[in-house]
């Protein structure tokens, strides 16, 4: 007969009573594991590196998707972001040479403010020369006097890598008189596959100003601004010119004769 002894302060008990069974919960395991069903006996529940290698092999091919849905996703991203890049810089240039385009003007008294274009090709890319007079509302730059007829030239380089065209502004402030204003040039576009320019007479769109046969100062009744971005999508907007047929009412400062309304 087995005795159990208890310590009860200072006092020690003997007691000749047997042990009852354990009340003790099992092991959890022997709930999973068929084979440990009595109490107290030890678990020997675990993986073989079989499973754990190919729990491994699952786990990495998870990986793998979710990192290639991270990398597709950052792509197209980058994608629309260059796309929106793009169609900014192509609407900007089109709104301003459409703004300097309705205010072009020529006048029969001055030859120097005709409207001239000449087409040519770099690297065997269209690359058109638009050269005009506008008006416009002085910019008030500290380093040039208020001017409000200019002269304006749109003309493309090759640019930077070579490959493409760069799109450039030059404006000549007060063209009418001698001065020593330097000229204001500036890039509005760059990695282009082309910048065409095409004007229409009234019949016909040509490619070269002033016609053949016409008077050197004549405007014609619409200009055709063509861009190519380096994906070889074109874009192209018409712009009236509101002064065509004026130009013998046109003066120099661009005010009417008085007592014109």
């Amino acid at each position: 007969m087995s005795t159990a002894f208890r310590s009860v302060g200072l006092l020690s008990v003997v007691s000749t009573t047997p042990p009852g069974p354990s009340r003790r919960a099992p092991c959890i395991h022997a709930r999973l594991h068929p084979l440990a069903t009595n109490p107290g006996e030890k678990c020997e529940l675990g993986f073989t590196l079989l499973e754990i290698l190919l729990a491994l092999s699952v786990l990495s091919v998870i990986l793998l998707l979710l990192l290639s849905a991270f990398t597709g996703a950052a792509k197209i991203r980058e994608t629309l972001s260059s796309r929106a890049r793009e169609f900014r810089q192509i609407r900007l240039v089109l709104d301003r040479v459409g703004t300097d385009l309705m205010c072009a003007f020529a006048t029969s008294a001055r030859e120097e403010s005709a409207l001239s274009l000449r087409e040519d090709q770099l690297s065997g890319m269209p690359a058109a020369t638009l050269t005009f007079t506008a008006f416009q509302i002085p910019d008030g730059d500290s380093g040039h006097p208020p001017a409000e007829i200019v002269k304006i030239r749109y003309f493309p380089r090759i640019g930077a890598d070579g490959v493409t065209l760069e799109l450039h502004r030059e404006q000549s402030d007060l063209p009418f008189i001698g001065n020593k204003i330097p000229l204001r040039e500036s890039p509005v576009a760059d990695r282009l596959r082309g910048f065409g320019v095409e004007v229409y007479d009234g019949t016909a769109w040509v490619k070269e100003w002033p016609a053949g046969g016409g008077s050197k100062t004549a405007l014609p009744k619409k200009i055709a601004v063509t861009l190519v971005d380096e994906r070889g999508e074109t874009y192209r907007r018409e712009v009236p010119i509101r002064l065509a047929g004026q130009e013998g009412t046109v003066t120099r400062s661009g005010r009417r004769p008085a007592g014109k309304p």
